[in-house]
């Protein structure tokens, strides 16, 4: 799978190729047009074409209403290669821009042009970039009912997933990990099973039984996401869930346990040359 994504990406024309990195940074897991004209300071005309050419290659496809979303896996490949291409300033602005947009959706209430219903999802998500803890919870809660009179059930689960990431920041960790606790399962039994969101939400379950000191649960949903994000090839994701295990390791007084999850973790990341890996390995040899 993964040498079919190296392929596409490698035709691409260079601007369509810098929106497919850039939208590996994208807050949410769909984009309308304007936000992703934002993400790329291009016009929206251009941002259409760039969009297009990444949907004929399949490395996008189209989510309805004019938005856009990178399927499973894809994401976090495009996330890898903004992290080794693109400088942190280039990042960092590109976020901006796009955190900015919806922001500004999110202060007008969704009654502007470009901020439809996934504009206020993305809008609280943009909260949450921002470590806006408790606005963010506010306006994905509102997320979640929008999408529970809409019916999706795909779109419902993502809007539990989001919501609960922004409570456990609130400190609510009960309420997260009560939304959280079914979610891997409802992934799975969907009429199109979602396993890359199936591992996120692991992922979530894990960070939230941390944060409520309980390291050995946390442990547990970090392994079962690493699994899941091993069978797709997710590598960038697979060292994040090494990282979270030695967190875990540490919660516990286990310096063996955490030495060995960053030595796996620097493996992985040098594997795709992110520049996550330098801060990793600092962390690894500050054990010694």
């Amino acid at each position: 799978m993964r040498a079919n994504f190296e392929d596409a990406y490698r035709d691409l024309a260079p601007a369509a190729a810098r929106l497919f990195r850039l939208l590996g940074l994208h807050p949410a897991d769909d984009i309308g047009l304007a936000a992703a004209a934002a993400l790329a300071d291009v016009p929206e005309p251009e941002a259409r074409e760039l969009l297009e050419a990444l949907t004929a290659r399949e490395l996008a496809a189209a989510s309805g209403e004019g938005r856009f979303t990178l399927p499973g896996p894809l994401r976090g490949y495009a996330r890898e290669l903004a992290e080794r291409e693109e400088t942190a300033a280039e990042r960092d602005a590109a976020l901006r821009r796009a955190l900015d947009h919806y922001l500004a959706a999110t202060a007008t209430g969704g009654r502007d042009a470009t901020a439809g219903e996934g504009e206020l999802e993305a809008g609280g998500l943009a909260l949450l970039e921002r470590e806006r803890w408790a606005e963010a919870a506010e306006t994905l809660q509102d997320g979640l009912r929008r999408a529970e009179a809409g019916g999706d059930p795909h779109a419902i689960l993502m809007a539990r997933h989001n919501l609960a990431r922004a409570l456990a920041m609130t400190g609510d960790l009960d309420r997260a990990i009560d939304l959280l606790g079914p979610l891997p399962d409802e992934f799975a039994a969907l009429p199109e099973p979602d396993d890359y969101n199936r591992a996120r939400a692991l992922a979530s379950l894990g960070e939230a039984y941390l944060r409520a000191r309980r390291p050995v649960a946390a442990t547990n949903f970090f392994g079962q996401a690493l699994e899941i994000m091993r069978r797709q090839g997710a590598v960038d994701q697979q060292a994040a869930m090494f990282v979270h295990i030695a967190d875990a390791a540490r919660q516990r007084g286990d310096h063996a346990a955490e030495a060995a999850a960053l030595d796996r973790a620097v493996e992985l990341y040098d594997s795709i040359e992110s520049p996550k890996s330098a801060a990793v390995a600092r962390r690894r040899a500050a054990l010694e």
